[in-house]
């Protein structure tokens, strides 16, 4: 496959449950192809289906860039699964081998490609939360740490808490408030069978998982039962930060981000920079910049020599612009 493409060529690929997503950029931060697909997350080593979605993208933005693969310099996947120091090394030779990529290739959990995508500052940390947790930390280039991927702590989750202050409205454990019938209005059931539905229905975690906004609406509207599930989320934000923060030394940017958190807006944003100013003063709170496929970018380009700062931040002119 011929090519007028000069310069270093990277792709970052950042693959979880619910979708993958990729880019092909040169040196200069332009974004030459991108691909989107679905999630491709592993338990332990790789499996046919991550392979088919990777090596789809890997093809499809060679493809549409007009290079081929070895003309590219290097390859940065984030995915979800790529969790436990004793399986990295294997995972990691695994897919390099099946890709053909050899030593071009950085595996990592997805969530360091995100925080990749937070900013061009040399100490950072992420609290994202969506369809999963993610909670990074960097204190220098290249040295990004998973604070903890499998949430073993369980950061407060209000979709999970609005379904059970609900039945518990239902119940008689808690006063009613005009959040139970949003909450049951959202998940088109009645009260009498919400027990029963939330267990069974196939379409109930869909209908938890997007309840977020139905929370945030009632806060904004002053619910009592609403307000006391956002402050308590804030605050076990807040206090994965801080711990995070513990271990950078210094000043730092903070982000929060993913879909239950941006579900509230920028009073909950201010609501979070209130308690971080309070509990973290060392940290900046700054907004995430780039997409993890383009942190993902970010960060194969830092593996290959470029100097990541003016990557990051000509592709995030670039994001601006778009």
């Amino acid at each position: 496959m011929g090519s007028t493409v000069s310069g270093r060529l990277v792709i970052g690929l950042d693959s979880g449950g619910a979708k993958t997503a990729g880019a092909l950029c040169d040196e200069r931060g332009r974004v030459l192809a991108q691909a989107r697909d679905v999630g491709a997350a592993i338990v332990g080593l790789p499996t046919p289906h991550f392979y088919a979605v990777a090596e789809a993208a890997l093809a499809g933005l060679c493809r549409d860039a007009g290079v081929a693969l070895d003309r590219v310099d290097r390859v940065a996947i984030g995915l979800s699964g790529v969790d436990y120091p004793d399986e990295q090394a294997e995972q990691h030779r695994l897919v390099a081998e099946r890709l053909g990529l050899g030593g071009r290739l950085d595996l990592v959990n997805d969530g360091l490609v995100a925080l990749w995508g937070v900013s061009d500052t040399t100490k950072t940390a992420l609290m994202q939360h969506g369809s999963g947790i993610t909670t990074a930390y960097r204190t220098a280039p290249g040295q990004e740490t998973i604070y903890d991927s499998l949430d073993i702590a369980q950061v407060y989750d209000l979709r999970r808490a609005a379904f059970a202050q609900t039945a518990r409205m239902i119940d008689g454990r808690a006063r009613v408030t005009g959040l139970r019938d949003r909450v049951l209005a959202h998940c088109g059931v009645t009260a009498d069978r919400f027990a029963e539905w939330a267990f069974r229905d196939p379409a109930a975690r869909a209908r938890r998982f997007a309840v977020a906004g139905v929370v945030f609406d009632a806060w904004r509207e002053g619910d009592p039962a609403a307000r006391v599930m956002v402050e308590r989320a804030a605050a076990d934000y807040v206090l994965s930060m801080r711990a995070m923060g513990d271990r950078i030394d210094g000043s730092f940017d903070a982000a929060f981000g993913g879909g239950v958190i941006t579900r509230g807006g920028r009073a909950f944003q201010d609501l979070i920079g209130d308690l971080m100013a309070w509990e973290v003063p060392a940290a900046r709170m700054v907004d995430i910049r780039l997409p993890p496929e383009l942190g993902a970018v970010v960060l194969a380009g830092h593996g290959c020599g470029l100097d990541a700062r003016t990557l990051f931040a000509d592709l995030a002119a670039l994001e601006t612009a778009s």
